[in-house]
């Protein structure tokens, strides 16, 4: 897919800049006509000749003293230069930009291909043209150049075309920073180009394979067995018959060989009511290297597919927030999923850059307690890189919620450093263990699914 935007935009800090003439069609569909919108930021001079002008004084003023023409001669020789420059003047830009994506829906960790060109669409040479493209700053370039520098006659373009890696969420393209140089290098006209342009980046859900879910149940029908017995799937027990059971329930092979009717009871099937916390504050944004995703990022995509596995198992879930406060009650359905998904893709409180502000997680576990009613399940997703975390689950489990934690390892060993806080965590997960809260300890490099599937192992054990 390809979305190409006629009027602009651009990106940051690489270079593989292409310039074409006026009367060259290489670039295919070219429909710039007109000047995009564009604010003048910053005027200054270079002070390119004011050493110059310097030794031009020195050496007039020595010239007349020893009288020595050849120095009064060097000294007109520099006047010129700096004459040119009280003359000259910074021709006014008017320029249009095309940009051009490859795919404006991708998936997380797809490489994006984006094309832009800046074209000359006035009447005047500019000498000096230097272009940045203000790339959104969470999309990380892996190829190319975001910017360029070169000379643009009338007519004439200049293409950057660079690789960038899709992240989750809308990342907006602002525009191109253009810096306007006059032909003696002597004053300098920073403008910016109206040229938006956004990308929407929407996860594939990806249901898990295990699934880790604590006794509390709701009077919904669902998968997750319970020691009460009725109607269901798993035998759970024999009792005596009693007049008008049904009869698919009695034990006929108890019948035929003992003469005496009895009833079977499975283990009733109810759904849960969960409520997944992402941990978004700011401490949750930290990662192993630049090469990793952060923790935050892994704790939303472990969000989102518990979201998608518990809906497919007949649950009742909803998500809310450390950090920027979101809420989405429990619910179930394909409207209730669509919502979700929708909101684990795009809302500001969940976005792939840490927040400007810091918000209590005392205020959010209220509100927690407070939107939430009858059994509830909380599954909090959360890189475990502070004591403040233990708070809330604290709260929650002393007012009978059910917690588990989903833990994304944030935490390297390449410095001293780096040691130590690997082993702060593990110290945060032995005690919330003391609690009675199973943790999913998820490593870099390892699927969900295994991190899920060991804990189960070992907390069922």
């Amino acid at each position: 897919m390809s979305t190409t935007l006629d009027a602009g935009d651009a990106s940051r800090d690489r270079s593989d800049g292409t310039h074409s003439s006026g009367n060259d069609d290489a670039v295919p569909g070219d429909t710039e006509k007109e000047p995009v919108p564009s604010s003048r930021i910053a005027r200054h001079s270079t002070d390119h000749w004011q050493v110059m002008t310097g030794v031009a004084l020195l050496a007039a003023g020595v010239g007349v003293l020893s009288i020595r023409p050849a120095l009064v001669l060097v000294a007109v020789v520099c006047v010129g230069p700096a004459t040119i420059r009280r003359v000259t003047t910074t021709p006014e830009p008017k320029l249009a930009v095309r940009r051009s994506v490859s795919d404006d829906d991708p998936d997380p960790g797809d490489v994006v291909e984006v094309e832009t060109t800046v074209r000359n669409v006035g009447e005047e040479t500019l000498p000096d043209c230097r272009f940045v493209d203000l790339a959104p700053g969470e999309l990380r370039a892996v190829d190319g150049s975001l910017r360029t520098a070169t000379a643009l006659r009338p007519g004439d373009s200049c293409t950057l075309t660079y690789r960038v890696e899709a992240t989750r969420g809308h990342q907006r393209f602002e525009g191109v920073e253009v810096v306007v140089g006059d032909v003696a290098g002597t004053t300098e006209h920073e403008y910016l180009l109206d040229a938006p342009l956004t990308i929407t980046c929407r996860p594939s859900p990806e249901p898990l394979e295990t699934l880790l879910l604590r006794g509390l149940t709701t009077p919904y029908a669902g998968r997750l067995s319970t020691e009460k017995p009725g109607e269901g799937l798993e035998f759970h027990s024999v009792r005596e018959y009693r007049y008008g059971d049904a009869l698919r329930r009695i034990d006929w092979n108890q019948y035929a060989s003992t003469g005496e009717l009895a009833t079977l009871q499975f283990r009733t099937e109810r759904s849960a009511s969960v409520v997944l916390v992402a941990d978004v504050r700011g401490t949750a944004y930290v990662r192993a290297s630049q090469e990793h995703p952060n923790a935050a990022d892994r704790g939303v995509e472990a969000v989102r597919r518990l979201l998608v596995t518990l809906l497919d198992e007949d649950h009742r879930v909803g998500i809310t927030t450390f950090g920027p406060d979101y809420w989405l009650a429990p619910d179930a359905g394909s409207e209730h999923r669509d919502r979700a998904l929708d909101a684990l893709g795009s809302e500001p409180a969940l976005s792939p850059s840490p927040p400007d502000e810091d918000h209590p997680i005392r205020l959010r576990t209220l509100q927690l307690l407070q939107r939430t009613d009858g059994p509830t399940q909380v599954v909090i997703c959360t890189p475990l890189v502070d004591d403040s975390i233990e708070m809330p689950i604290r709260m929650l489990e002393s007012a009978g919620y059910e917690v588990a934690v989903v833990s994304p390892d944030p935490t390297a060993m390449d410095a001293p450093g780096d040691v130590l806080s690997a082993l702060e965590r593990r110290q945060r997960i032995r005690r919330i263990h003391e609690y009675g809260v199973p943790v999913i300890d998820w490593p870099l490099g390892e699927r969900l699914d295994v991190a899920l599937a060991r804990t189960v192992e070992r907390w069922s054990a």
